[in-house]
């Protein structure tokens, strides 16, 4: 029997698999939502989020297709049954960050179920959505302690810089940028009705707008 037919090398095919495709999937969801004008106007921001929500099920269908496969792989490669197996990888290098990434990414999913999300606060579904970041960076230090991508580290941290660099732009350092050059306060919060509490803005920028049109308008 050839060695790749081997039970256990199955196993271990089927878990580097499924964790290179979930490695990919998690920056294919973060480029998705970063908000890149190209990506904004070619796409639609519908689109986009139809896509990302889609997507997010299948990386997260991944990641725990992948803990899965190289757990039964561990356990036919050292003769173990599951549970014991499941105790002795434990220890290894980076797999307390796969881990934790994993749980975090299961609670991004759980919130974003539309059971789910009809029955908790916008601000717990979005705080549970920002661990999708920290998920991205334990993913990383998970993938880079593995020996199948050491010969392509380089490349495996320039993809995840080319995603990292616009989403901090465009997600963060824009829109501070525009707040801070606009001014944008909150002047006013109005309760219309139970549960309803829009606020109206102002802006500096926008006065100034309005003054001139107003004095243009006003011209003979």
């Amino acid at each position: 029997m050839s060695p790749s037919a081997r039970p256990d090398a199955l196993f271990a095919t089927a878990a580097h698999l499924t964790g290179l495709l979930a490695g990919y999937g998690v920056l294919a969801l973060l480029f998705l939502m970063a908000r890149i004008p190209a990506v904004e106007h070619g796409v639609g921001a519908d689109r986009r989020a139809r896509w990302h929500a889609l997507g997010g099920r299948y990386v997260l269908l991944l990641c725990f297709g992948h803990g899965l496969f190289a757990l039964l792989g561990h356990a036919v490669h050292e003769q173990l049954d599951v549970v014991s197996a499941l105790r002795v990888p434990l220890g290894y290098p980076a797999l307390g960050a796969a881990l934790a990434a994993t749980t975090r990414l299961a609670a991004v999913g759980v919130t974003s179920a539309r059971a789910v999300r009809r029955r908790i606060p916008h601000e717990t579904w979005r705080g549970a959505h920002l661990l999708g970041y920290p998920v991205a960076a334990l993913g990383f230090g998970h993938q880079l302690a593995g020996p199948d991508l050491a010969p392509v580290a380089w490349f495996w941290a320039l993809a995840h810089t080319g995603v990292a660099v616009p989403l901090v732009w465009y997600r963060v350092v824009v829109p501070v940028r525009q707040a801070l050059r606009h001014a944008l306060r909150v002047a006013e919060v109005r309760v219309e009705g139970p549960g309803v509490a829009p606020a109206r803005e102002s802006s500096t920028f926008a006065q100034v707008s309005a003054d001139r049109w107003s004095l243009q308008s006003s011209a003979p």
